[in-house]
């Protein structure tokens, strides 16, 4: 089986918007020597740009209290969430988003609705790329080496659902001040994303009812997931069980200060 056909099986066609999270580590140990530019061209030509293609292009440049910290340029900030990520933003007919500590790239359909200039105030909520994936039918995660640690969405369900600590920084720890960095200046942020690592519980979760399915080619795992089954089944899930989205007490941080505060 090529990519191409790889991609096929998983259901991915034509007009769909696909919000997607990669591994090539893992995609070139079953595709080897396919390369991460002939991964989006793959991509594209399936999908067409009577669909979307969305990769967060993410550089989490914050302000900091001690005054060690990175300035977002939309053109030239190199993504930190992946190789494939970074060469799609760099693609033909490719824009990236202007938030400058999580900025998209966004290819098809999506560039009529959305340009440069979008930087929320929440980030990953309202007025966001993901409320836009929310908001259009026919719109999927796919995940390609992938669990849901890495599942940006589940972001946009934590402010969704209003979860307790939905609009508080976990990150005083490093430093991190509630203002994103960029060339053309600062901006005050509303809701700031903390860890994902346990977004892997509502993975499980869905596995157990049988609501999604895990691909498996070899050492590739993958998700191919509809946008409305997660926002109807996470809704649910963020809101009964948020503290199943924390990590375990005492090995993150973060989470350990949303647990003093909120719990």
């Amino acid at each position: 089986m090529n990519f191409k056909d790889y991609l096929k099986s998983l259901g991915i066609s034509d007009n769909q918007h696909l919000i997607i999270h990669s591994s090539y580590k893992k995609i070139k140990a079953e595709f080897n020597p396919v390369s991460p530019e002939e991964v989006i061209d793959e991509l594209k030509n399936l999908v067409t740009k009577s669909g979307s293609i969305v990769f967060p292009t993410f550089t989490y440049c914050f302000k900091k209290s001690s005054c060690d910290y990175e300035i977002f340029d939309r053109a030239n900030s190199k993504s930190k969430v992946g190789l494939i990520s970074e060469t799609f933003r760099l693609s033909r007919d490719v824009i990236r988003t202007s938030s400058p500590t999580h900025s998209f790239a966004l290819w098809g359909k999506i560039t009529e609705d959305i340009n440069e200039t979008n930087s929320p105030e929440s980030p990953l909520g309202k007025e966001s790329v993901l409320e836009w994936l929310t908001n259009t039918l026919n719109s999927f995660v796919l995940m390609l080496g992938t669990n849901f640690s890495s599942l940006t969405y589940g972001h946009y369900l934590e402010v969704a659902a209003k979860v307790p600590w939905y609009d508080y920084s976990p990150w005083g720890y490093m430093n991190v001040l509630p203002i994103g960095v960029s060339i053309e200046g600062e901006q005050q942020l509303k809701e700031i994303p903390g860890c994902a690592k346990s977004f892997i519980n509502f993975e499980k979760y869905l596995l157990e009812k049988n609501l999604i399915r895990q691909h498996n080619f070899g050492q590739l795992s993958s998700y191919f997931i509809s946008i409305g089954l997660l926002y109807q089944e996470g809704l649910n899930y963020f809101k009964e069980n948020y503290k199943e989205l924390l990590c375990p007490a005492g090995t993150c941080p973060a989470c350990d200060s949303r647990r003093r505060k909120f719990l």
